[in-house]
């Protein structure tokens, strides 16, 4: 297979499974249908940093071993190309997965802080916890499969 088309494919995936995750967690840690807090601890500014922190790592740790048994395995051809990320897919697991939480809570941050809010209608909270997973997951996902299918 070529390289493009199984790291389309591949980020497809992840983007599917760090949506329902996402929802998932959202819904035990903040229920449904009532406002969501923003600033207490636990609240939802912060809820950004473990789901930063585990979609980052599961969506490069989990493709990048994947990636790696089907190069082996001859069903994906091998990348001419250069990556600024580390050869070893558990230290570039873990720098997402910090980066990943990094950049969660210093967006939500931000935008709440401008928005001047203490509180977020359900909705709207579970919609962008979503567009965050969604996002995280395109990002990492395609950055780590480049990494790992790139000639060493």
């Amino acid at each position: 297979m070529e390289p493009a088309a199984y790291i389309r494919r591949e980020t497809a995936v992840s983007i599917a499974i760090n949506v329902a995750l996402s929802a998932t967690f959202f819904i035990a840690v903040f229920g449904t249908g009532r406002d969501v807090p923003v600033w207490s601890v636990g609240g939802y500014v912060f809820d950004f940093a473990p789901q930063g922190f585990m979609i980052g790592l599961m969506a490069t740790l989990v493709p990048g071993l994947l990636a790696r048994k089907a190069r082996a395995a001859g069903k994906v051809r091998t990348l001419d190309s250069e990556s600024r990320l580390p050869a070893a897919v558990l230290p570039r697991a873990i720098l997402c997965g910090l980066a990943g939480a990094a950049s969660g809570v210093a967006g939500a941050a931000a935008v709440l802080i401008l928005a001047g809010t203490t509180q977020l209608g359900w909705l709207p909270a579970l919609l962008a916890k979503l567009a965050f997973g969604a996002a995280l997951a395109l990002v990492v996902t395609p950055a780590g499969l480049r990494t790992e299918l790139t000639r060493r």
